[in-house]
């Protein structure tokens, strides 16, 4: 793999850390979860929509998602 590849890839990685670091405070709200598909979005287009970044998002959005059920406020 050439280090331009590499670079595509460290730059994916990147951009979904910052987008789970921005969004880590869980908010259970419909501004914020608008806000994260928005972002999600704009993120996956950036990088061409490949299946790399789709996971990428996907697995970030996954654990937005799991965090928000476990916060107290949700439990049943």
């Amino acid at each position: 793999m050439s280090n331009e590849e590499l670079k595509r890839y460290y730059d994916m990685f990147t951009d979904c850390w910052r987008f789970f670091k921005k969004y880590s405070d869980v908010k259970d709200t419909d501004e914020y979860w608008e806000s994260v598909v928005n972002e999600s979005g704009a993120i996956s287009k950036k990088h061409g929509e490949c299946k790399i970044i789709i996971n990428l998002v996907l697995a970030a959005l996954t654990e937005l998602e799991r965090i928000s059920k476990e916060m107290p406020q949700n439990a049943t």
